[in-house]
């Protein structure tokens, strides 16, 4: 088991009757915003001192949900302040980029920057971000699949040219090159059928979140399926397993703690996904219509196939669906442990700033994690 520290960098102070989604960004207070990334990165570079494998982080737009519209940006920073984890964006946003020789370039200087230690992931967003960035949403799936071709071979070629329906590059050569080859691991998010059977293809490991842990299971299946129908077998290493997770000394004082931080974290996740969708309902239709299909989630088992809306849910209820690992060390292992063999992945990204949790509550859950669960789990590190 790889065990990662997973940041949404979300924003502590909205107020929860803040108006509108997008929330007005004089809501924003430039000087909690610098506390926020300084604390953050303080957390993600402690986590090379505890042993873990690698912080990861990802890219969202227009809300307090996530503050990394560049993750490469932190990316950037981290690389400077570590030596030897590996630090994975998951991911650039392919089908909101103009240019995806841009994404091919910054993550190579990053890789240079690293030496050799980045994580290269890709992501197609939400469907509200679609809206706000002008981008159709029913070249989601080509626009993705172009820049990602685009990106694999301007890693790979020296010399190279790209014709495509998006993207029309001739005679190209990118500086620098990545220090790992042919590239760095890939990691996609992905759990529509169409975006698995895309992975499988390219056997590209995949990060499951926000579904219940039998979801999650239905999904990891579903690949494995289809990679022996291509005549091979996915490994453990071609899943990863993202919770939100709190560790403290008895369960009834992380609930304590990590409770209102998570309801607080969910009012962030409503505006930037339910409310936003709700402010623009044909849109939004018409944008689930283009990303999704009929199919693309027929492989899961009858009882299964209903989103779970995580927002609502008790506490107890958080953690029988597997939402949430919270507790003393021992529950968080048997928790984590559970879960992990139930879905059979390799990789463990923890969510363990949640919502506006204090930094000091952060800090003191992983060292908790690191003393006394760490132990309790086969950690793989490939640095060591």
């Amino acid at each position: 088991m790889k065990i990662y520290n997973f940041d949404l960098l979300a924003y502590p102070k909205v107020p929860h009757d803040a108006p509108g989604t997008p929330i007005p960004s004089t809501f924003f207070d430039p000087a909690v915003g610098a506390r926020n990334y300084r604390e953050h990165l303080e957390e993600m570079a402690y986590c090379e001192e505890l042993g873990f494998e690698g912080v990861v982080f990802n890219e969202h737009h227009y809300s307090a949900y996530g503050t990394m519209p560049s993750p490469n940006l932190i990316a950037a920073a981290l690389s400077q302040r570590t030596q030897r984890m590996k630090i994975g964006v998951l991911g650039n946003i392919l089908p909101l980029r103009q240019h995806p020789v841009r994404v091919a370039e910054e993550y190579a200087m990053l890789d240079c920057m690293t030496d050799g230690r980045l994580i290269a992931g890709f992501v197609r967003g939400i469907p509200s971000e679609y809206l706000w960035y002008n981008v159709p949403p029913s070249e989601s799936r080509g626009r993705f699949g172009e820049a990602f071709d685009v990106i694999m071979t301007a890693w790979t070629e020296p010399m190279w040219s790209y014709a495509g329906e998006f993207f029309q590059f001739d005679n190209c050569a990118i500086w620098p090159r990545p220090v790992q080859q042919p590239h760095p691991p890939i990691w996609v998010a992905a759990r529509s059928a169409e975006s698995i059977r895309w992975c499988v293809e390219r056997r590209i490991t995949i990060a499951q979140v926000y579904q219940t842990t039998d979801q999650i299971e239905d999904t990891f299946n579903y690949y494995r399926q289809q990679s022996r129908d291509a005549g091979w077998e996915a490994s453990a290493d071609q899943f990863i397993l993202t919770r939100h997770i709190h560790v403290a000394e008895t369960d009834a004082k992380a609930q304590a703690i990590a409770e209102p931080a998570l309801r607080y974290f969910f009012s962030l996740w409503n505006r930037g996904f339910n409310e936003a969708a709700n402010t623009v309902v044909a849109a939004t239709h018409q944008v689930r219509a283009a990303l999704y299909s009929d199919q693309s989630f027929s492989y899961f088992r009858e009882g299964n196939r209903e989103r779970v809306n995580f927002h609502p849910l008790s506490w107890d209820e958080l953690n029988d669906t597997g939402f949430v690992i919270a507790g003393s060390p021992d529950t968080v292992a048997k928790q984590l442990k559970r879960q992990m063999a139930q879905v059979g992945a390799g990789h463990f990204m923890g969510m363990f700033h949640i919502g506006d949790l204090a930094h000091q509550r952060v800090m003191d859950s992983l060292n908790l994690f690191h003393q006394e669960v760490m132990p309790q789990l086969a950690i793989r590190q490939d640095w060591e």
